[in-house]
């Protein structure tokens, strides 16, 4: 319904009306109803005809939180680039307990949909373009629990993954117990561990390389040398343990069992054979000592790239030696290439 009444507008009310009066084509009628509409909402929103004409004609603008938070210095505006930058080389390493728990406060988060919102909001605050679910039995202590992240950029799912599961680990006594990677989420189920036992899983998913890079930071011009000599000869070199070394330089050929114990903390006949064997494939081919040792049943296969016959057969009774000090027997045959050792029995 249409009620019509004569009002009377002075000059300066009508001038004030010249921006909606060319938005509605000339329309005085249509312009007075935009008025009224623009009014009702400031007056709703600052409680006055007064306060509205002080707040809208103010040059300060309402900031946001995440403004806010920028500019008392909680928080900094990276550029994407940067960012994706940050997290491709920092890959690896483990974010400090100090920092995480600066992030995800353990005081204030008591329960897993409490992080699950917390983490959301930081999410959508600082653009990563992803979500979290957490599922679990129990959301104050849970004894296993699911971390689902979606989204299409897999080093923010990363990122994300590392926030939220490694809270879970140090506060609600879990540990990873499998992985699931797919092109737009990842997955990661976790299970409760022991009260004295430590995150394995955890820290050999999300820190690989932190305890590699902590040591060439801290031995920065010892390991800046050495690649630098292993690169200059194409990785052609062998390292091998001092006092192994030393028994060579006094005309011994000794196995070295010390550096064996080093590693495994250990003694050598103390350490599980099939362990035994992994570690000393592991070091020897880091060491560069062979090219590759396969271990199958029974059959101790080494892949060596050495020329001199002689060379070959010490070798050969190097490992047999070296198997002998971790309580087993082995016989062997040698090739140009090959060396096969044969297990024979255990030494009781």
């Amino acid at each position: 319904m249409v009620i019509r009444k004569n009002i009377s507008l002075d000059e300066k009310y009508i001038h004030q009306l010249d921006k909606l009066l060319q938005i509605n084509g000339g329309n005085l009628s249509a312009a007075i109803r935009d008025s009224i509409s623009i009014s009702n909402i400031a007056i709703q929103h600052y409680g006055s005809v007064d306060s509205a004409i002080t707040g809208i004609s103010s040059n300060k603008k309402e900031i946001s939180s995440r403004e806010q938070s920028i500019k008392t210095g909680e928080n900094v505006l990276l550029s994407s680039p940067v960012f994706a930058w940050m997290l491709k080389v920092t890959k690896g390493m483990m974010i400090d307990q100090e920092i995480l728990n600066e992030l995800l406060d353990p005081l204030k988060i008591k329960s897993t949909s409490e992080l699950n919102a917390l983490v959301n909001a930081i999410i959508n605050q600082s653009g990563w373009n992803c979500n979290v679910l957490i599922y679990c039995n129990d959301i104050i202590n849970p004894e296993t629990a699911t971390v689902e992240i979606r989204g299409e950029n897999e080093q923010y799912r990363d990122f994300v993954a590392q926030l939220v599961v490694m809270f879970l680990v140090n506060n609600k006594n879990l540990d990873i117990d499998i992985v699931h990677r797919r092109a737009t989420y990842t997955r990661i189920d976790l299970k409760s561990r022991g009260e004295e036992t430590e995150p394995e899983s955890a820290r050999k998913y999300f820190g690989a390389m932190t305890d590699i890079l902590k040591e060439c930071l801290s031995n920065e011009g010892f390991c800046k040398n050495l690649i630098q000599i292993y690169n200059s000869v194409n990785y052609n070199m062998v390292s091998i343990y001092k006092d192994l070394y030393e028994d060579l330089l006094a005309g011994n050929m000794a196995p070295d069992t010390g550096m064996f114990e080093s590693i495994s903390k250990k003694h050598i006949k103390s350490i599980p054979h099939s362990e035994f064997l992994h570690l000393l494939k592991n070091t020897h081919e880091s060491l560069r000592i062979i090219e590759k040792i396969e271990i199958s049943d029974h059959v101790f296969t080494v892949n060596h790239n050495y020329k001199k016959e002689k060379a070959i057969q010490k070798l050969m009774e190097y490992y047999i030696s070296l198997l002998h000090e971790n309580g087993h027997e082995y016989e062997g045959v040698y090739s140009t290439s090959l060396i096969k050792l044969k297990h024979v029995c255990c030494i009781d």
